[in-house]
């Protein structure tokens, strides 16, 4: 069931646009509804827009969901600037802020994926002969082995270093190896890594097959509030049009809520686990043996938080400059939908 989830992004090339992005058609009317595209790896981290599509809070704000199957974040994030899109997910890495650097009408305004303590669908795991009793152990036998991230531009980088400083080592002590996800199960099956920040459903599968061991869910170090691996971005066309891009928002924002509501307070948990299984292609049983992905249910984001992952970026050379965090991001729509929806309270028990 390989899929590619890619959470590196590259500096994007906003002339040229991957096959697979659809007729290029602007967001139109159909039925009644109005058609949004929306570039997805259709995997179980989108599942706040899954179910706000199948529970039908998007056809109740108006919006038709049109999935554009792309398979890579930059695909995506190309297909966004160029108007080929509506709204995507992307990770935040290096290539979001270097678009943002040429001026490139895009802006996260949510979080469609995040981690907060002890809630991650990204975390840090190790070949079973390194691990020892104590995380601390555990990683000193690791010293000067090969840890495997998805990509050296991925955000996975940040995550890693901010776990390691946290255990007074840096990236400087291991040889951090770019894997691709997917490949990574193999890769440490057949000796040639021995550690690596896996997500899910890769990290499942390779803990059943005795593979690895969950050392760190790579939450240490992050606020209670969390912060955002993958941002919720708008393209142009929402932008301009405010009154469609806050109801998508609410939408949304419903779907997320319901996914909270589920995933951590078991309400409707077998419907909501089906519709992720379905959407996503995954088999039902590994959604509901692995880490559930963080979704916020207000769907906040943090200037301070953008600000240091650039800078992260810049020390690593992997972006030229930062951006303002206030030229990244737009609020107001999530705002919008909190002010209609009133705060998340959680289902009574």
């Amino acid at each position: 069931m390989k899929k590619i989830i890619s959470v590196c992004l590259t500096a994007l090339t906003v002339i040229a646009l991957v096959a697979g992005c659809g007729a290029g058609q602007r967001a139109g009317e159909s039925g009644g509804l109005t058609t949004i595209r929306v570039g997805t790896e259709k995997v179980t981290s989108d599942a706040g827009i899954f179910l706000a599509d199948r529970l039908g809070y998007f056809k109740e704000a108006g919006i038709q969901i049109d999935y554009q199957r792309l398979n890579d974040a930059p695909s995506i994030t190309n297909a966004l600037a160029t108007g080929h899109l509506e709204v995507a997910g992307a990770s935040l890495a290096p290539g979001v802020f270097s678009a943002l650097n040429r001026d490139i009408e895009i802006r996260v305004v949510g979080d469609k994926q995040s981690s907060r303590p002890g809630v991650s669908a990204t975390q840090f795991a190790v070949r079973s002969e390194y691990a020892r009793p104590t995380l601390d152990a555990t990683l000193q036998a690791l010293r000067g082995k090969k840890i495997a991230v998805h990509s050296k531009l991925s955000i996975q980088v940040f995550m890693l270093s901010n776990f390691l400083q946290r255990h007074g080592m840096s990236l400087s002590d291991f040889q951090v190896t770019p894997v691709l996800s997917p490949d990574q199960i193999g890769a440490l099956k057949g000796n040639s890594v021995d550690a690596a920040v896996m997500l899910e459903p890769y990290l499942t599968e390779a803990v059943e097959a005795g593979i690895v061991k969950p050392a760190s869910d790579l939450t240490e170090a992050a606020p209670p509030d969390g912060e955002v691996l993958t941002g919720l971005l708008y393209g142009k066309e929402l932008l301009e049009n405010r009154q469609l891009g806050t109801a998508f928002m609410v939408a949304y924002m419903r779907g997320v809520r319901a996914y909270n509501d589920a995933m951590f307070h078991d309400k409707n948990k077998q419907q909501a686990e089906q519709i992720i299984a379905d959407e996503s292609n995954t088999p039902l049983d590994l959604v509901q043996k692995t880490n559930p992905s963080g979704l916020d249910p207000e769907q906040r984001l943090d200037p301070a938080y953008l600000d240091r992952l650039q800078q992260f970026y810049v020390q690593q050379g992997t972006l030229t400059k930062a951006v303002k965090s206030t030229d990244v991001i737009d609020t107001s729509y999530a705002d919008a939908a909190r002010t209609q929806l009133g705060p998340y309270k959680p289902p009574a028990p």
